[in-house]
């Protein structure tokens, strides 16, 4: 399974996200698919997020509303990582 991602800083919060379909954005789904890009992204808090026409919904398992909330995320570079492989060892050891 392929999907977008990013990493952003957000109201001075490092963060990954990720851009599903928008109905994966939601308790259930989100959280089985949360679950799989953690390890893509061991040092940052991960969210899913759908630009939608009136806003950005979000969802983590932190308030990634409050974060996202009156945020652009049009111009954020994005990359595709594929899910079905594993990620590669980080560069840096971890900052704890």
């Amino acid at each position: 399974m392929k999907l977008e991602v990013a990493l952003a800083e957000l109201k001075g919060v490092r963060v990954a996200l990720a851009f599903p379909p928008p109905a994966w954005v939601a308790p259930g789904v989100g959280d089985v698919l949360l679950e799989r890009l953690r390890p893509h992204f061991p040092t940052v808090p991960v969210m899913l997020v759908s630009v939608q026409k009136h806003g950005v919904r979000a969802h983590a398992a932190f308030q990634a509303q409050a974060l996202v909330d009156g945020a652009d995320l049009t111009p954020l570079q994005r990359t595709m990582i594929d899910l079905d492989v594993p990620p590669m060892p980080p560069d840096e050891p971890p900052p704890f």
